[in-house]
């Protein structure tokens, strides 16, 4: 890989790039789902595996929409609470890991002199409780995530951040189509994460592809 030396911002996604809760999520949608339904009266299957998986990545109120599109929103919208809380919990109790090399990588970066920024899809509080768990203000020199401006589109966050950070070079390391389409969008370079939730073919507007974080070390060399 051809260092980019001139890189001086790098913004990551969160989930599934950042932090693996990959058993959290599938615990929490189908323990909320299940607990909220025999409350409700709704005689219904949780969602599967597969569809809570394909449906990670997405702005919140899009994936709980994708989760359960056959609910009213105001009854959806009690769901959704229930599985935050349940997330929160999980996340309090040691569920999830970070991903592959990402402390140690995060950390050299900085040091390297790089301005580190944090975008997510998800709400606040889930963002919130990511953030206590896995101490990540300690790694980010801001953090931003869609449930805090209203849950517009990934690259009005990215904008945000790169107007902050008075960005002049910089990528989106990311793991699904939403963190590349928005890298493009603002004119960064999209790298794609392939130990997240998204496939290779979903990546493959990615100018580069890693299985680490540790591989940002070497891109962005000085």
């Amino acid at each position: 890989m051809k260092p980019l030396a001139e890189i001086d911002t790098i913004i990551f996604d969160m989930d599934g790039t950042i932090v693996l809760s990959r058993d959290i999520a599938i615990e929490s949608v189908h323990r909320g789902a299940r607990e909220m339904f025999g409350e409700l009266g709704i005689d219904a299957p949780p969602p599967d595996k597969e569809r809570i998986l394909k449906s990670i990545g997405m702005p919140s109120p899009v994936y709980f929409a994708a989760l359960f599109p056959d609910l009213e929103p105001s009854i959806r919208a009690k769901i959704q609470q229930r599985i935050y809380e349940l997330e929160g919990q999980l996340l309090a109790e040691g569920g999830g890991s970070f991903a592959p090399g990402a402390p140690g990588a995060l950390v050299q970066l900085r040091q390297m002199g790089l301005k580190l920024g944090l975008a997510s899809n998800c709400g606040m509080d889930y963002f919130e409780s990511n953030i206590k768990a896995f101490d990540l203000g300690k790694y980010f020199d801001a953090m931003l995530c869609s449930g805090m401006r209203g849950y517009p589109e990934k690259a009005v966050l990215l904008r945000e951040l790169l107007d902050k950070f008075g960005a002049q070079k910089s990528m989106m390391v990311g793991d699904r189509c939403y963190d590349i389409e928005a890298a493009i969008q603002c004119e960064m370079l999209p790298i794609g994460c392939l130990y997240g939730y998204g496939t290779e073919e979903e990546l493959k507007g990615a100018s580069l592809m890693i299985g680490s974080l540790d591989e940002l070390i070497e891109i962005c060399g000085r």
